[in-house]
This record gives structure tokens, sequence and C-alpha cells, in this order.
């Protein structure tokens, strides 16, 4: 194969030999021209697209993991905040005369909704307007069963102690314990958020001197998102 190649350029006449080799400097040409086009329309100051994209992508990486992290100390908040919800759900009972159990059977069994609630992480979806009531009332109705599984149980328990009152004459005090747990996740989301627009924004300035549109919209678009976030929530609490 290679001798038939060599034979016939060896006895190519030197006009097309001359013609192969200036097409072919010529596409050189064209070719290195378009490179440069095209690296002046992405706005790259140096011959590197490869490493400019490489060091974008590493910077949004970092930018993904301190915004993790907010959110993981937003949880943690919110679990300590379910926590401390028992000493209000405990005094709820303070006058009545229940067995022991029955008080750190209820105080735990109550907190159950909140605590699973923070699991789903739905929290800047479920705390808006359009969904809040429908929210609220899931957790009000997963508390009341709960409640009327505990109630039910406590019949059966030979203490020489009151039962648990029915849900009617309960219901209003727990659900002030469960609006008063949604206002206070409700901060932390907000104080979130606030530390996450921070975030976005000082990430927002290096991605726009490095002319990378695509990230810099990103992070504009989560600034926008947790802004609004921040006005709806401000009008929940």
């Amino acid at each position: 194969m290679h001798g038939e190649i060599n034979a016939n350029l060896s006895t190519m006449p030197k006009e097309n030999m001359i013609i192969l080799f200036t097409g072919f400097a010529v596409l050189l040409i064209i070719t290195a021209v378009l490179v440069v086009i095209i690296v002046r329309k992405l706005g790259i100051k140096s011959f590197g697209p490869f490493k400019t994209e490489y060091n974008n992508s590493s910077v949004l990486y970092n930018m993904n993991e301190k915004i993790k992290d907010i959110d993981d100390t937003c949880h943690r908040q919110m679990r300590y905040i379910t926590d401390r919800m028992k000493i209000h759900i405990s005094n709820i009972f303070t006058e009545i005369n229940i067995c022991i159990p029955a008080r750190v059977s209820i105080s735990s069994a109550i907190r159950f909704p909140l605590y699973e609630s923070i699991s789903n992480n739905h929290f800047t979806i479920e705390l808006m307007p359009e969904r809040y009531p429908i929210y609220r009332e899931r957790i009000i109705d997963t508390m009341k069963d709960e409640y009327v599984s505990l109630a039910t149980a406590n019949k059966d328990e030979q203490c020489n102690r009151d039962k648990l009152p029915p849900w009617e004459k309960m219901n209003d005090q727990i659900i002030s314990c469960i609006d008063l747990w949604l206002k206070r996740v409700s901060k932390e989301v907000m104080d979130a958020c606030d530390k996450k627009i921070t975030v976005y924004k000082n990430y927002l300035h290096g991605f726009e001197e490095s002319k990378d549109d695509f990230r810099a919209g990103i992070c504009k678009t989560c600034i926008e998102k947790n802004e609004r976030y921040i006005r709806e929530l401000k009008r929940l609490i």
C-alpha cells in the first residue's frame, strides 16, 4: 500500500504537486483563522480554552460544595428546633395526670411528622404561598393520626392515671406547636437562603471576569430564586 502511494507521488507532475501542497497549506491557514475567531467569540483571553473550562468547572464544584454545607447546617438547626419542640409538647399535657410512658410516647410520636418533613428536604417548595396551606394541613393530619393511635393504646394501660383526651379537645394546642415549628423552620430557611446569595454573588464575579456566561447565568438564576424565597418567607412569618 505504501509503495503504491510513493509511486503515485513520484510520478505526479510537478504542477499537480504544487497545487496539492498549496491547497493543504491554505486549509491549515483557514483552520487556524477559524480557531482564532472561535476563541475570540468565547472571550478566551489566552489560547487555552480547555484549561479555562477545566478551571471554571472546578470553581463551580467548589461553589456547589459550599451551598451543600449551608444546606447541611440548615438541616442540623431544623433537627435541633424539632428536638426543642419536645418541651412545648410536654407542657401541653402538664395538667393532665397521664402515665409517664404515655407522656414520653406522645412527645416522641407527635414530633415524628416534623422529623419526616426535614428528611424530605423540600422546604423551599413547601413553604411557598401556593403550597403552604396544603403542606401545613398534611402535617396536622399526620400528627392527628399519631395522636389518635396513642390515645387508643393508652386506654388499655392500667396505671391509675387519666387517659389521653380525644384529639378534638387537644388539637388547638397541638396545632399551635406545629405553627410555632413552621415559623422557626422558616426563619432557618431564610437564613440559609441569605448565606447562599452571598456565595453565589462571590462566585458570579469570577465567572463574569472569565466571560463564562453559562455559569454566570446559573449564579444569577440562583440568586433570583433565593431572593424570592426570602420575600415569600417574610410574608409567611
